[in-house]
């Protein structure tokens, strides 16, 4: 595969694996609660949601593909228990059953009464399927969901942004960007680039022409992880703009609901179908991307046989059917204490990795400092 086409088929795949369902809705709960100060909200997104994600592409490239060599940056300890904790959150326990609910609001805004539970567990043989052989996974991401989702998004944002009513309201600058940096944690994207980056540094690896040289390989797959960020990027933009522009009207709407809701007026019932098919898509790619890896990483861990991975995969599939009848706001209940206390830690061993080569002490150290702060600062303040 030649390198411009490499670039842009894995920059598409990294696009399309974090733009799942906590990105479908943030941007715009944010755009909503900031306001007029909707670019300030942006840049606070852009920096946690974005920039920092795109820090765990990086760090993980410079561990040569290998996520477990960067959390035993933190320890033996942090080495065996925060991949699992990561990756439970991003899989059957959290995310995965996220994308369920807010595919459903997609759908069931177009086709209301919709079964949650009907829904799910199609999602979820779906899911399934596409997840067991990783190649076919990757293709399917970058070459056909990819594309039709960039293609209706691209339609609502321009659309959108042309008929967008004025804003009425505004947070102070300052909260503003507060709650920017806090909302981009809530898409636990950081988590996600650990592994997402894991995923597309290998396949690359093994595509390129064989070759040694670990700078080669980084670089080959530094390029997509930015063609993924821009994307990002410009996305992030275009949604919390519409979310301050049409607050008033998603004021008492689900979070799920908020992107049909707009849709809907911004071009019509019949054109919102569009919309609601990105959102099946967008919440797809993510949810088989990550249920791929936690399954995987189950077997690795285990020390299963390959043989197994099928059954492990249908047992991750079933968890996160449970979990996704709790509801997009009941997921999001549980996972918000876990996403406080774990991600300062993560940012700074992150932070930490890509400028100190060595040091794995002071690392360490800093990790569960930040980390048993934060404990303290949550449940004993």
């Amino acid at each position: 595969m030649k390198q411009h086409k490499l670039m842009f088929v894995y920059g598409f795949a990294i696009f399309a694996m974090f733009f799942g369902s906590g990105n479908l809705v943030f941007p715009l709960q944010l755009g909503q609660l900031v306001g007029k100060n909707w670019f300030l909200g942006f840049l606070g997104l852009f920096a946690t949601g974005i920039f920092l994600p795109f820090l765990g592409l990086f760090v993980i490239k410079l561990h040569k593909g290998s996520y477990r060599s960067f959390f035993a940056e933190g320890g033996k300890i942090a080495g065996l228990i925060l991949p699992l904790f990561t990756l439970s959150l991003l899989g059957s326990f959290g995310v995965v059953p996220r994308c369920i609910t807010v595919a459903h609001g997609g759908m069931d805004y177009l086709f209301p009464g919709l079964s949650l539970t009907i829904f799910s567990l199609v999602f979820c043989l779906l899911t399934y399927v596409i997840c067991l052989k990783d190649n076919i996974m990757v293709e399917m991401i970058a070459k056909f969901m990819s594309p039709i989702k960039l293609t209706a998004l691209a339609i609502l944002i321009g659309v959108g942004i042309v008929y967008s009513p004025t804003i009425s309201t505004g947070m102070p600058a300052v909260s503003a960007l507060t709650e920017g940096v806090l909302i981009g944690y809530q898409t636990m994207d950081l988590f996600a680039a650990f592994f997402f980056s894991a995923l597309v540094f290998n396949q690359i690896k093994a595509i390129l022409p064989k070759t040694n040289d670990h700078h080669v390989i980084a670089k080959a797959a530094l390029s997509p992880s930015i063609v993924g960020a821009l994307m990002l990027a410009v996305v992030y933009l275009g949604f919390v703009f519409l979310g301050a522009h049409y607050s008033d009207l998603i004021q008492n709407v689900e979070p799920e609901l908020m992107l049909p809701t707009i849709a809907t007026y911004a071009l019509n019932p019949s054109a919102a179908f569009i919309i609601g098919i990105a959102i099946v898509f967008s919440c797809l790619t993510t949810a088989v991307a990550l249920n791929n890896i936690y399954a995987r990483y189950l077997v690795d861990t285990l020390k299963l046989k390959p043989s197994y991975f099928p059954i492990m995969l249908a047992g991750t599939t079933a968890v996160s059917f449970f979990i996704s009848l709790l509801d997009f706001k009941g997921i999001a209940a549980f996972l918000a204490p876990a996403l406080e206390v774990s991600y300062p830690g993560l940012i700074a061993l992150t932070v930490l990795s890509i400028f100190i080569k060595d040091q794995k002490t002071l690392k360490k150290s800093v990790f569960y400092t930040i980390t048993f702060i934060m404990i303290a600062v949550k449940f004993l303040g």
